[in-house]
């Protein structure tokens, strides 16, 4: 049977949240590419959720995810996070693919700029699994999302272990208890105490 390991994303392979600075992203690098119509947009839905307080959090990420950007776009944002990349569980992630495990990225941010992301910062055969859009809706890959996501796309089977699992946060705990061992990735306090309060057995923190 393959040897099978899940990372997550955001402040685990990177150091920081991607979705908070792909906002940041979108509204400054509109300015410098002189997209007006598009600076625009993004200011308005920035004012409709952080200062009106008119959508939620899943409205903003729909409303953002439904913006027509340019491949461009991906790609340069996808080089200012590569800044940010986590040297060490980097190099798991390349020692791991060297010994042949089946590897999964799977995470909440937006499927579009992960996917790019994955193309071009690490080489080999990798299934990235993220948020997207269905019909309008949106698909989240969050908690218990992530095992249902990992087993619709065919990376594991119903109630099947996986070797390792990298994450930083107890919101991954269902995913957790399914991995044999987790690296618990620079975590909160929350998320440490949450997660070794019966799991210290199976989970090393690289802090």
């Amino acid at each position: 049977m393959d040897r099978k390991v899940v990372f997550d994303f955001d402040e685990t392979l990177i150091k920081i949240n991607s979705f908070k600075s792909w906002v940041v992203f979108l509204w400054l690098h509109s300015i410098k590419k002189l997209n007006i119509k598009l600076f625009i947009k993004v200011s308005k839905l920035i004012v409709s959720r952080k200062i009106l307080k008119m959508d939620s959090h899943q409205e903003f990420k729909i409303k953002l995810m439904e913006l027509k950007l340019h491949e461009s776009y991906d790609i340069a944002f996808g080089k200012k996070i590569s800044k940010y990349i986590h040297p060490i569980v980097f190099n798991y992630l390349k020692e791991l693919e060297e010994r042949k495990y089946k590897i999964a990225i799977s995470s909440a941010a937006p499927n579009r700029y992960l996917e790019r992301f994955v193309k071009d910062y690490i080489s080999g055969e990798v299934l990235v699994i993220g948020a997207f859009l269905e019909n309008g809706n949106l698909i989240e890959n969050f908690e218990h999302n992530k095992i249902t996501n990992l087993i619709q796309q065919g990376f594991i089977k119903e109630n099947e272990k996986i070797e390792l699992f990298f994450t930083d946060s107890y919101h991954d705990l269902e995913l957790i208890k399914l991995a044999k061992k987790t690296y618990l990735i620079s975590p909160s306090k929350k998320s440490k105490a949450i997660i070794l309060k019966d799991l210290s057995d199976r989970v090393e923190v690289i802090e």
